[in-house]
């Protein structure tokens, strides 16, 4: 999900209103935590919770020095192996004065996606639908609903077009962006048009897709998507800090994003993330996020087959991708690594997992208007880490 231009996830991995006061890097360092507050294994060093090897201290190391190159206002950081930390904690600030906390609360953007994509599959597997099904079951006044398949849309080759990169939209949303967005309204400015190439046969990433799914979900389940959410992935991973309300009412403690997309220095913390829903508006925070990539890797959430069938490389030979690097349902496979690296108004981050080799890491940034917010730094922190955690899968250039 991106709302600066274009997507960047294949290019990355492949080679109006009153200004609040503006926010910068801090200028003495915040309160750290104790000893006490670290998880148990970890203590506190460099304002970080870390484990006493050389592998916390690198991955500290980078961490501090993006901090600082990039002139970030904050960022959270965690890696865990094998369900334990190596590094917990978070530097810079949330608001003027106020520390960001390893604990805190914000959007997730598409780290959203393979959460909504297990519901979607979970129901798929108890029989509701079908991978084969068309759309035109559900939605037949869409272009080429008769052609596009819940597969295809999983996979992203309905050929749809990704609607937060359409200027009607960005348009729309920058001149409210506390408005509450109607999905279809939203759905129907990404299939204007018709698809751009023939469903099955090309690779597009497009959450148009994603909120496409939601409405034949809720129409099949005849719940709504925050309550599939809620019982079918939160409950039964103890996720007690996620909500799939949709509403920007993060629980509090909260990491405040910032943004000048609309020409000002702005805090957009409590924007309406209606216009994401189960494509990007899951609120949540770090350890949540890892519980979820820990179970999304092990495949507790689904039956064997049906994990095998979530990760599989479908989208090999399409687009970019091929049987090393490529789209599965709901997150990119990298080199052993499944990764994700949302983007939206105020925030980016960068979430993943390497099942066979039992790390698991999760990074979001929020700019300071003095640093550059076209920047994913969040990505680059990652990449950074897989190159000292798992060397022989590293993501690092």
């Amino acid at each position: 999900m991106r709302l600066r231009g274009t997507l960047v996830i294949v290019a990355l991995l492949l080679v109006g209103c009153t200004a609040e006061p503006t926010p910068s890097p801090p200028t003495t360092s915040p309160p750290t935590p104790t000893a006490a507050e670290c998880p148990a294994g970890t203590t506190m060093r460099e304002e970080l919770c870390l484990t006493d090897d050389l592998i916390a201290d690198e991955l500290s190391d980078i961490l501090h020095s993006q901090f600082t190159d990039a002139q970030l206002n904050a960022v959270i950081a965690g890696v865990w192996h094998n369900g334990e930390p190596v590094l917990v904690g978070a530097l810079g600030e949330s608001m003027t004065g106020v520390p960001a906390t390893a604990d805190m609360h914000h959007v997730l953007g598409n780290l959203t996606t393979p959460m909504f994509m297990t519901v979607v599959l979970q129901q798929i597997e108890a029989g509701a639908l079908s991978l084969d099904d068309p759309l035109s079951t559900w939605l037949p006044e869409l272009p080429a609903a008769d052609q596009v398949t819940i597969d295809m849309l999983l996979h992203h080759t309905s050929g749809y077009r990704h609607y937060t990169e359409i200027q009607s939209f960005l348009d729309e949303l920058w001149a409210d962006p506390f408005q509450q967005w109607a999905i279809m309204d939203i759905i129907d400015i990404g299939v204007a048009g018709g698809p751009v190439f023939t469903p099955g046969t090309d690779w597009l990433f497009s959450d148009t897709n994603n909120l496409i799914l939601q409405q034949v979900i809720e129409q099949v389940t005849g719940r709504p998507a925050g309550e599939l959410l809620q019982e079918d992935i939160f409950d039964p991973l103890g996720m007690d800090d996620s909500t799939a309300a949709f509403d920007a009412n993060w629980p509090s403690p909260v990491l405040h994003g910032y943004s000048d997309e609309r020409g000002v220095w702005e805090d957009v913390t409590n924007w309406s993330p209606t216009w994401a829903s189960a494509a990007g508006a899951v609120g949540s925070n770090q350890e949540d996020v890892r519980v979820f990539l820990d179970a999304l890797g092990d495949g507790s959430l689904l039956s064997p087959e049906f994990h095998d069938l979530q990760f599989a490389p479908n989208t090999a030979g399409l687009g970019p991708w091929t049987d090393e690097q490529y789209w599965a349902m709901g997150f990119l496979q990298l080199d052993g690594w499944v990764f994700l690296n949302p983007g939206l108004s105020g925030y980016y981050g960068a979430g993943g997992t390497i099942p066979e080799e039992g790390w698991t890491m999760v990074v979001y940034t929020t700019a300071s208007q003095a640093g550059d917010q076209s920047v994913p730094v969040a990505t680059d922190i990652f990449r950074q880490f897989t190159g000292v955690v798992t060397p022989e899968n590293s993501l690092a250039e």
